[in-house]
């Protein structure tokens, strides 16, 4: 048989097309073929006679262009005389060929017998299978996230490296670029102060004062990473107090993320006889509800309140927040069923009831 006894009839459905071929005589044992394209892979149809039977075969070849599993599903059933499916003649069953075949992604076979489809199915000696090819791609994820990186990932890389900075500040002795458009982003007061009306919008060199460098330098890497240095492990000999330091920078400059990760810190790890007046007077000053529960938690442990009423720091503290002393006095008397708060002024003869 030549070529041109067969050829593949496209539909409105790219999925879906039909191949006609003319019924050779049942000497004929050649076999043709021709091909199409769907979903950006190639199909192959093919016929083969084996008196008394016909043999049309579907092969679909992988594209190399192409990453990911696809999921191939192929269907073949013959058309009768008018035009419409008639799967009593034959349908194509799904093959394992493409296991089989280096390059092969799937494929379909129908087997049918040559006299029923002579009598049923061919008109002006061609018949008709309808033949249905549907390819699903799934790209790799990890392969999208290696080529579509997020902004934040690239802000971030361009300030590890110090590109294209546009202001600079001066904190501790140390320098530290940035850029502008990133810190008035992630931060309100960095916004008014290098946008607004503020003196520093006009500046390329900004100095802070009241902060250390490595303060500094921990906030901009959070505005930048949405993390701490190092995972949040803080390479110096006192981490609680950097957090500590972490938590007033954060909260001078509406770093809230930040704010929240130093608070959750120093309610875990921070709060002894030794420090929890001063983070009493932290959570009071920065607004920190939670760090200020967890301290009055801690000082509803008698023995803990025991050794920390009696100091001229808790004293001092009660002092200047009266406040502080309202809610100790309204906790405390329900926690010891009566006030054993030590009145300001009374340190010289403390006595705790």
């Amino acid at each position: 048989m030549a070529p041109s006894d067969c050829e593949i009839l496209p539909t409105r459905d790219s999925r879906i097309f039909h191949f006609r071929v003319r019924l050779s005589s049942p000497e004929d044992t050649s076999d043709v073929n021709a091909s199409t394209v769907v979903a950006g892979c190639k199909c192959k149809a093919v016929y083969l006679q084996s008196s008394p039977k016909i043999i049309v075969l579907i092969t679909v070849r992988r594209n190399p262009d192409l990453e990911g599993d696809p999921k191939v599903s192929t269907h073949m059933v013959l058309l009768d005389k008018t035009g419409s499916p008639a799967p009593s003649m034959g349908m194509g069953t799904a093959t394992n060929i493409g296991s089989s075949i280096p390059g092969l992604i799937g494929g379909c076979i129908l087997i049918a017998r040559r006299d029923e489809v002579e009598v049923n199915c061919v008109v002006d000696n061609y018949f008709v299978v309808l033949c249905s090819v549907d390819i699903n791609w799934t790209p790799p994820t990890s392969s999208l996230k290696q080529e579509l990186p997020s902004l934040g990932h690239d802000l971030a890389m361009m300030w590890d490296k110090q590109d294209l900075t546009d202001v600079s500040f001066h904190v501790g002795g140390e320098s530290f670029s940035a850029h502008r458009l990133v810190l008035a982003t992630r931060s309100p007061v960095f916004r008014a102060e290098l946008y607004g009306v503020m003196a520093e919008s006009k500046m390329s060199s900004i100095t802070i004062h009241d902060m250390e460098a490595s303060t500094f330098r921990s906030m901009l890497h959070y505005i930048y990473h949405s993390s701490l240095p190092d995972a949040g492990k803080v390479d110096i000999s006192s981490p609680m107090a950097q957090y500590q330091h972490l938590l007033v920078a954060a909260d001078r400059y509406g770093v809230e993320g930040l704010k929240k990760i130093c608070e959750d810190k120093l309610c875990c790890n921070g709060i002894t006889t030794d420090t929890v007046v001063s983070m009493l007077e932290l959570a009071e000053a920065h607004v920190c509800p939670k760090l200020k529960a967890r301290c009055f938690d801690f000082l509803t442990d008698g023995d803990n309140f025991k050794m920390v009423a009696t100091s001229s720091e808790y004293l001092h503290l009660m002092q200047n927040f009266p406040t502080l002393l309202v809610e100790a006095r309204n906790r405390f008397k329900i926690a010891h069923g009566k006030p054993t708060i030590v009145e300001p002024g009374s340190h010289k003869k403390a006595r705790v009831n």
